[in-house]
């Protein structure tokens, strides 16, 4: 825009720009004056200061007003684009407007998460027919990058269980669901008749998402079970427990899904045990912004109606 050389930044004062751009738009002193409510010595004493630090008249004396010479000229179109853009950004954003917005949303989730949450919030996507929403595994490692560079938008699951799972506690959450334990197998198991006395060395089938081959609570517990098959994926479950004498423990909003479509029996867990927590995560550089923020309600208001 200037000639860096010629103009110190560090000692220019950038009000003076403000004054500039309203002579460009009024070619008078006083009128310039009015547009930024100051008085008009102030004004001319800001043109006065633009022309010593510019080392050019900028502006002179004509039949059609105050005319500008070609250093002003040359200034007109940068300023005007940078006093825009700093306008721009200084303003408050403008509400998101799903209905008429075009805008894709990526979501990394769990499996788990995502029975949970997807069904439901696919109903309520249907009505924004611009908002696309693409859902990618939640990786090994924690997305922290793409959390911060906008590649990822939310990350849905349980966290803090395994090491693999701790996620930077400067992002910030939001509790989706709590999850209680109940016990799957085929209709009329006979391991599920009395599940308050369920015989723990019968074959077992366990999701073990991380590839463990125990769960936190087993470890904490140190429960013995005999588990005959880890799968590292809850979709498989339902095959193979509504078709063998296999049982699991198994999140209770995934196993009355599965019992939903399957000749499946689901029971409740008597031993205590704590809940698991769904959560959404972000980054603190997305919290204000409109559209993330209704992104966040859209997957909430799915979790608490799953």
């Amino acid at each position: 825009m200037m000639d860096i050389q010629r103009v110190n930044l560090a000692s220019f004062d950038l009000n003076l720009l403000r004054v500039l751009d309203a002579l460009f738009l009024e070619r008078s002193v006083s009128r310039a004056a009015a547009r930024l409510k100051l008085s008009q010595p102030a004004t001319s004493n800001a043109l006065a200061r633009l022309r010593d630090a510019l080392e050019d008249p900028l502006f002179v004396r004509s039949r059609e007003g105050m005319a500008p010479t070609p250093r002003a000229l040359a200034l007109r179109g940068p300023l005007s684009a940078a006093l825009r853009q700093v306008q721009e950004a200084l303003t408050e954003p403008l509400p998101f407007e799903p209905a008429t917005a075009s805008r894709t949303f990526v979501l990394a989730a769990s499996d788990h998460a995502q029975l949970v949450v997807l069904p439901q919030l696919a109903k309520q996507w249907v009505r924004y027919p611009g908002v696309k929403l693409r859902v990618v595994p939640l990786p090994r490692d924690f997305p922290t990058a793409e959390l911060e560079s906008g590649a990822v938008d939310l990350v849905l699951g349980v966290f803090d269980l395994a090491p693999g799972d701790r996620a930077p506690r400067s992002l910030k959450r939001q509790l989706l669901v709590e999850e209680r334990f109940v016990l799957v197998g085929r209709k009329g198991h006979p391991a599920l008749r009395r599940p308050e006395g369920v015989d723990l060395r019968l074959p077992q089938l366990h999701v073990a998402p991380r590839g463990g081959s125990e769960s936190a609570y087993d470890r904490r517990s140190k429960l013995q079970r005999n588990v005959v098959l880890y799968t590292p994926h809850y979709l498989v479950a339902p095959w193979v427990l509504s078709s063998t004498e296999l049982f699991a423990a198994l999140p209770e909003r995934v196993a009355r899904r599965f019992a939903e479509a399957f000749p499946l029996d689901v029971v409740p867990v008597k031993r205590p045990h704590p809940p698991l927590r769904i959560q959404q995560l972000w980054h603190p550089l997305r919290q204000g912004e409109p559209a993330h923020r209704w992104l966040r309600e859209q997957v909430l208001a799915a979790a608490r109606r799953a």
